[in-house]
């Protein structure tokens, strides 16, 4: 059976919503009364149980909502375990139902006096507001209960399967569709009965990615695309693989419409998406051998700095390590150290205490290093960091404790650290931009990306997928750029790298007229940068004058200097002579 304890993360960035919102503590508590989730002073005490004697195991007996206007005089509390020590005022309890039984409680509470006075003005707005967040609860504990039963529903009566609200498909070993719910028929487009035997190509794109889960047996949350109707449409979906009654392996597609989801929660679904490292494309040695390290440190907790140039995909591998690391169940946080100003990074890194500042949020706010415990802070940027809160940094790595601003107390943090950058720390630190001792703490285990155009043998993989990508999006058929294009774009030297690329083909996509990506819908800069590259003879020549220009400057006061000259580089006077004229160079 599915407990509110299954959905303890979610839970907690309800009650985190709801307290910011309301400016009110929450509690929420599962059917063994015990606290999953909490803010302020209830934060701290998350996992603790709750005893029979309190409000909330009234509501779990009755079922009914609560309501205490003033509390140890109701008659509830003048029996609680809790009342000589019990900072609450008032408090608002309402069950959270499921099939009616009582899954949990989820309580408003006032701890000040101007809080008490909002509750008791407001309650009957509370009651209703509460009643919907508890229904709120209960769905995503349903939810939660429908993907983890996925591959035994399958098997259940079709009238079931019809009364889902989510589009369901399930597809054979040779990617045709065996069944189709009545949900997924509206939301694609096509009658229940047409899509059964249609292979899932013809549904959606990037099918080769869904079946890639069949032969991998895993897993993968998917944005899925599907142009079957005069008008592109998009959803969010769970790809499962699963083995029938029969022994056969096949797969499963649980999905919804991506408009059907708040903005939001769209926004968080994209970020939050579990990536693994065959989410990183390419096939080149350099790329594979990234990968390969990438992965063999993952299960380590030492901190990790990956280098590269921007719009290499560093963010992509911190992820990757993350949900391939024993923390994959804890939370990733990332922080952009060089897009929040100056003088709100170090309360967003390491929180705030009430008073701490003006404008600060009552009873503070935890920092990104709190809201990271037991999961990964990935800190992209950090060469942008500013030197003062290196230090900081540098002591909370060493200490595993940070202090909130304004605060006195330090607080456990349990945070395994994976940093990022574009720039050359070593030249920064040579500069005294950038602490050496930090340096050496987060370059414990380094990851080098390799930039798109030392290894354009991807460039043909990116073009496939980007492809794929946006002629969903567009509602547009363009095929395979021609031989021409490919060249093009193989001699560019991308600055931009992987993120300039699908930039590129997104503009082509939109331009061309034709069947297949040409080179009249390449963009002007792209075009206009096209030298060949430097043969290998002329990388010889360049190197050549190069030495032949530093012997001179060092040997330009000798009295002596061409004997001197011919001695260091060990070749004759008439070579000398010969290669100075080659090069148009003169000694003085």
């Amino acid at each position: 059976m599915v407990n509110l304890s299954d959905i303890a993360d979610f839970a907690q960035q309800v009650a985190q919503a709801i307290s910011s919102a309301l400016d009110i503590e929450v509690q929420i508590i599962d059917r063994q009364l015990r606290l999953i989730a909490g803010t302020g002073m209830y934060f701290n005490r998350i996992n603790e149980i709750f005893d029979v004697t309190s409000a909330c195991h009234h509501v779990m007996e009755t079922g009914h909502p609560l309501i205490i206007e003033e509390a140890k005089k109701h008659k509830i509390c003048l029996q609680c375990r809790y009342r000589p020590t019990c900072a609450d005022l008032a408090e608002i309890c309402y069950p959270i139902l499921l099939d009616d039984s009582c899954v949990g409680v989820i309580a408003f509470i006032a701890q000040r006096e101007d809080q008490q006075q909002t509750l008791i003005a407001r309650k009957d707005t509370l009651l209703m507001f509460i009643g919907k967040m508890s229904a709120m609860l209960a769905y995503t504990i349903r939810s939660y209960e429908l993907n983890r039963q996925i591959s035994r529903l399958i098997d259940s009566q079709q009238t079931i399967m019809d009364s889902i609200q989510e589009g369901l498909i399930s597809i054979n070993t040779e990617g045709q569709i065996v069944f189709a719910n009545q949900a997924a028929a509206i939301l694609i487009g096509i009658a229940q009965t047409d899509l059964l035997k249609k292979p899932i190509h013809e549904i959606f794109q990037s099918s080769e990615e869904i079946m890639m889960c069949m032969k991998q047996q895993k897993t993968m949350e998917i944005e899925l695309f599907t142009k079957v109707s005069l008008k592109a449409k998009q959803f969010i979906g769970t790809v499962t693989s699963i083995i029938g009654y029969d022994g056969e392996p096949g797969l499963v597609i649980c999905f919804r419409d991506i408009e059907a989801i708040p903005k939001a929660i769209r926004n968080y679904l994209r970020k939050e998406r579990k990536i693994t490292f065959d989410d990183i494309l390419g096939k080149s040695q350099a790329i594979l051998n990234a990968k390969k390290r990438a992965f063999q440190v993952a299960s380590s907790d030492s901190s990790i700095l990956i280098t590269g140039e921007s719009g290499t995909g560093k963010e992509m591998f911190a992820r990757a390590i993350h949900y391939a690391s024993s923390r994959s169940s804890g939370p990733l946080i990332s922080i952009n150290c060089g897009a929040i100003p100056e003088g709100l990074l170090e309360s967003e890194l390491f929180g705030y205490e009430e008073g701490a500042f003006t404008g600060a949020k009552k009873g503070g706010k935890p920092g990104q290093f709190e809201l990271a415990n037991n999961g990964t802070l990935f800190l992209d940027e950090i060469g942008d960091m500013p030197l003062h809160l290196q230090v900081k940094l540098l002591r909370v790595i060493e200490e595993k404790q940070v202090q909130r601003v304004g605060g006195t107390k330090p607080i456990f943090v349990n945070a395994r650290i994976i940093a990022a950058t574009n720039k050359n720390l070593e030249k920064m630190i040579s500069s005294g931009e950038f602490r050496e001792d930090l340096f050496y703490r987060l370059n414990v285990i380094p990851l080098h990306i390799p930039p798109l155009r030392e290894r354009p043998e991807d460039i043909e993989t990116y073009l496939a997928h980007f492809i794929d990508k946006y002629n969903a999006l567009l509602n547009k058929k363009i095929g395979y750029p021609t031989d021409e294009v490919i060249a093009i774009l193989k001699n560019y030297s991308w600055p931009g790298n992987v993120r300039e690329l699908e930039n590129v083909i997104e503009y082509a996509i939109n331009l061309e007229t034709g069947p297949k990506i040409s080179v009249s819908s390449l963009p002007e800069k792209l075009l206009s940068s096209q030298h060949p590259l430097p043969s290998y003879s002329t990388k010889v020549k360049d190197l050549e004058k190069k030495v032949l220009v530093e012997a001179i400057n060092k040997y330009k006061d000798k009295p002596d200097k061409v004997q001197h000259l011919c001695a260091s580089l060990g070749i004759s006077r008439s070579t000398l002579y010969r290669k100075l004229k080659q090069f148009n160079l003169k000694i003085k």
